[in-house]
């Protein structure tokens, strides 16, 4: 499930080994739903494979197996992409110490933190489209066939847009109206009409839940390791990742 966004846009073997990731994931979930289909597989009826085994068209014909394993499959793995997001978080909270008191002191701090995170530390920089159709933008002539790119990061790190945009500070998400233009983490534009993450919140809620987790339940020690980001990699994760040692519940 991780080389499936890890190594989505590597070049040579591990781009072919996402590849095959994506093919045997697919088979697997496939396999789910065929048997939740005959009956040999039996599982709550509001969990997603569930919902995703019996979900009817229009018409009311049900997804073939081979759709209804891409769509289970975009339920689960963007819950284990997140996985990134809360690395890069604990990354956060270690470079800006400061901001573990105030997550302690004040959970209304979760959000903005979160949000800062999501702005600063590229999940993808970059998402690709191929145009349909012709037609000019703002003087910009695209043309069907061609590849665009919407540059994720430079969007929210713009200094058209952001104060500072390069310095980490959550607190600008205290009273700051975002659009769906400038702060495009996870794409861009409308959930419902265009091609942003519907799991957004989801991600958000997951990010919060551990950085609480993080700063109210256990301690932990960071030992010396490289802590820089590989900017190279897909997702930009630190060099050593993030190594914790002698993790324990506080009591």
């Amino acid at each position: 499930m991780t080389a499936l966004f890890q190594d989505a846009g590597a070049v040579g073997w591990k781009h072919w080994g996402a590849r095959l990731a994506r093919h045997r994931a697919e088979r697997w979930t496939a396999g789910i739903i065929e048997r939740l289909r005959d009956g040999s597989l039996q599982t709550g009826q509001e969990s997603a494979a569930h919902v995703v085994a019996t979900w009817r068209d229009l018409n009311g014909e049900l997804l073939t197996s081979k759709v209804a394993a891409v769509e289970l499959l975009n339920v689960v793995r963007p819950i284990v992409a997140v996985s990134a997001f809360i690395a890069q978080a604990a990354h956060a909270l270690h470079r800006h110490p400061e901001w573990r008191q105030k997550l302690k002191d004040d959970e209304g701090q979760l959000e903005p933190f979160v949000q800062e995170v999501r702005r600063l530390y590229p999940f993808f920089p970059a998402v690709a489209a191929r145009v349909k159709s012709d037609f000019e933008w703002r003087g910009y002539r695209f043309s069907k066939g061609y590849r665009g790119l919407l540059d994720l990061y430079g969007t929210n790190t713009d200094a058209r847009s952001w104060d500072a945009p390069q310095e980490f500070r959550p607190e600008r998400f205290h009273d700051r109206e975002v659009t769906p233009y400038d702060f495009i983490p996870q794409g861009g534009g409308d959930h419902h009409r265009n091609h942003r993450c519907p799991g957004e919140w989801i991600a958000i809620s997951q990010m919060k839940a551990f950085c609480s987790f993080f700063v109210n339940a256990i301690d932990y020690e960071v030992p010396d390791q490289d802590l820089d980001l590989e900017t190279e990699e897909l997702p930009p994760m630190p060099k050593s990742r993030f190594i914790m040692r002698n993790v324990r519940r506080r009591q």
